[in-house]
């Protein structure tokens, strides 16, 4: 595990740490390994809730598909909360998620402006996509142009290009994981939704772990919404160099046993 650390972080651990918010794909769970969660993390997890800590995993997939894959590799462990499709919010309570109401409405009523407001650009953007690449380009209730590229080498070509767009539309963004993107309003991300979370429960940027891999989660990954940012190992080169740069930990291993890596760091005081 690398951290680049100011000497004045020396005293960290994880008992300072009242929020704890995880990636789901690639930084909590892993197609490719077995355990999909290592179970060393659940423990270290659930020990960390039974000391006070709120545990929120926040995702790009929608609310039945991560629960689908995190109730079957859980050991029974659930998240405090859960942030899904970067823009809504549900909180546990007696087995079931239930939506925060107040934020969910708001984020519904501030995309869908938004997506009126840009429906020409929209139609561009899809039929773009749709003239030059072997794409699949569809309309859900989330955002009027979602991609799955065929290939990474096409979702970087298509980022670019999207990407070029919105620098007349400052309103507006590319999420992107992966081959998968979607827009979105560009001041509802992950790293609002920790803001959410901290504020309903007044927790300082101090208290807060965020650990995440890939493009979406930049902006929770970012030292104005969480002290500790930690990347696995298996990290894009983009997130990479951006924990590096704000003085975060990088793990030696890849998605659970990198974040169990550098929550053992932490814990133990390792710099």
């Amino acid at each position: 595990m690398k951290h680049d650390a100011d000497t004045d972080k020396n005293n960290m651990s994880l008992d300072a740490i009242r929020l704890l918010c995880t990636d789901f794909d690639g930084t909590l769970y892993s197609e490719n390994m077995s355990p999909r969660i290592p179970q060393d993390l659940i423990d270290c997890i659930g020990n960390m809730q039974q000391n006070g800590t709120i545990w929120m995993v926040n995702t790009g997939r929608d609310r039945d598909f991560l629960l689908e894959s995190l109730l079957a590799h859980n050991d029974g462990l659930l998240p405090d909360y859960i942030g899904v499709v970067e823009r809504e919010v549900y909180r546990h309570h007696s087995g079931d998620f239930n939506p925060v109401h107040d934020w969910n409405r708001h984020s519904q009523s501030v995309h869908q402006a938004l997506f009126d407001k840009h429906s020409s650009l929209m139609i561009e953007v899809s039929d773009w996509i749709n003239d030059r690449f072997d794409a699949h380009v569809y309309e859900d209730k989330h955002s009027p142009v979602c991609l799955i590229a065929r290939c990474n080498e096409d979702a970087d070509q298509i980022h670019r290009f999207v990407d070029e767009k919105l620098k007349q539309h400052k309103d507006l963004a590319w999420v992107r994981n992966d081959i998968y993107a979607r827009f979105s309003h560009a001041s509802i991300h992950k790293g609002t939704l920790v803001g959410e979370i901290a504020k309903l429960h007044q927790i300082d940027r101090d208290q807060i772990l965020v650990a995440g891999d890939h493009f979406n989660d930049i902006p929770m990954l970012d030292p104005l919404v969480a002290q500790y940012l930690v990347a696995p190992g298996n990290s894009i080169p983009t997130v990479i160099d951006h924990v590096r740069k704000n003085k975060g930990w990088i793990a030696s291993q890849p998605a659970g046993h990198g974040l169990l890596e550098c929550l053992r760091g932490i814990g133990a005081g390792n710099q």
